[in-house]
């Protein structure tokens, strides 16, 4: 067993690499340990995380079927759940992501040419770039604000920490706020090649239309959209000024960017794991895991497993072994190819825009779970040189 104090989750490093590096040692002895900060055993070794990510049968998302979440794909299991994907593919296809990518292009140059020299990369750009990525692809005017990422991330919180009780109120209550606003989004949009209305299509043609499933797909993108894209962003960035010889490489051929991104979320990926429920007696390798518990089906240790990544600890474009950064199997993450835009739209930005980009080792970033009081692994800041 793993206390508290000794928790890989209370760390803090110079590295994002160093979670991941820490929970993988943990798993060469053990398969499984528990974890009194995360309140769960930790799944640590790749072939067991991969294997549950896969088997959504007994290691459910049921958890997030409590009202008012009840109706949301994340929820879902079975055949709800594949009609419910097969709508979100219709809005994500090849030809609806490419319209994407060129207004999202728009919209990261726009935002890198409002910063000033030597920026802090957080709050000055990725806090504010996804939001500003919806405004455009959804159409929302620009009353929605920074309310909108407030009421993101207490819901997000609220989920990403299902047994602490304190943040179910305010979680339910923002999700109830942030539903009548979509409601009405919904209700007065009028046709388009927007993401809004590539929606409102994709409900239209699998004859699923409602205002109220539209609006429950909206809320899913935006839930997902948020807080973890400015890690993710984060994360990218940081393994490239930490990484600078991949740096150089990424620079001199925008073709590496792709494999850039991949490494990154393997080698930093803020999503250290997921939160499933147990729904029968079950075993992890040689450990009984009971009917209705909680397990932290730990990514982070996963991605430096050497059973499946050589040299797990080197940043390595030329990587070819996958990375569980959006999930896997029936819950692999839907709006996976809008957040491979987004990141790969900022990261070409910047590196046009600030081609001597280095970390400012006056300031060097500080990673830990739970930056900016989400749950997530990730820093507060990121300072640059330019």
């Amino acid at each position: 067993m793993t206390s508290t104090v000794d928790s890989p989750f209370g760390m803090r490093s110079a590295t994002p690499a160093a979670l991941g590096q820490a929970l993988a040692a943990l798993g060469r002895d053990h398969a499984v340990v528990h974890d009194e900060l995360m309140a769960a055993p930790l799944v640590l070794r790749h072939k067991d995380v991969s294997a549950a990510l896969r088997n959504s049968a007994v290691f459910s998302t049921a958890f997030y079927g409590a009202a008012p979440m009840h109706e949301m794909m994340i929820a879902q299991n079975g055949p709800e759940h594949v009609r419910q994907r097969r709508i979100h593919n219709r809005f994500f296809s090849a030809g609806a992501s490419a319209r994407y990518a060129e207004r999202v292009a728009v919209v990261a140059e726009r935002a890198v040419a409002g910063l000033g020299d030597n920026p802090e990369l957080v709050d000055d750009l990725f806090a504010r770039y996804p939001m500003a990525v919806f405004l455009d692809l959804l159409g929302i005017p620009d009353d929605l604000g920074d309310q909108g990422l407030a009421w993101v991330r207490a819901i997000v919180t609220w989920l990403g920490s299902p047994m602490n009780e304190e943040l179910a109120e305010p979680g339910i209550r923002a999700f109830a706020e942030l539903r009548a606003y979509t409601d009405e989004l919904v209700a007065s949009a009028v046709p388009s090649d927007n993401l809004l209305g590539e929606v409102i299509r994709a409900h239209v043609v699998e004859e699923q239309y409602s205002a109220s499933s539209c609006s429950t797909a909206v809320v899913s993108l935006l839930l997902g959209g948020f807080e973890t894209t400015i890690q993710m962003l984060s994360c990218v960035v940081a393994s490239l000024l930490l990484n600078p010889d991949a740096l150089a490489r990424v620079r001199a051929d925008r073709t590496l960017v792709d494999a850039a991104l991949d490494e990154s979320f393997r080698w930093a990926n803020p999503s250290a794991g997921l939160y499933r429920l147990v729904t029968r007696d079950t075993a992890v390798a040689d450990t009984h895991v009971a009917k209705d518990s909680m397990v932290y089906l730990c990514i982070a240790a996963a991605h430096f497993d050497p059973a499946v990544h050589r040299d797990p600890e080197v940043f390595d474009l030329d990587r070819n072994s996958p990375h569980l950064g959006f999930g896997l199997g029936p819950h692999y993450c839907v709006g996976a190819p809008l957040a491979r835009i987004e990141a790969r739209a900022a990261l070409n930005a910047l590196l046009d825009r600030f081609p001597n980009l280095r970390l400012d080792p006056e300031h060097p970033p500080v990673f830990h779970y739970g930056a900016r009081g989400f749950v997530q692994h990730g820093t507060e800041t990121l300072r640059v040189l330019t």
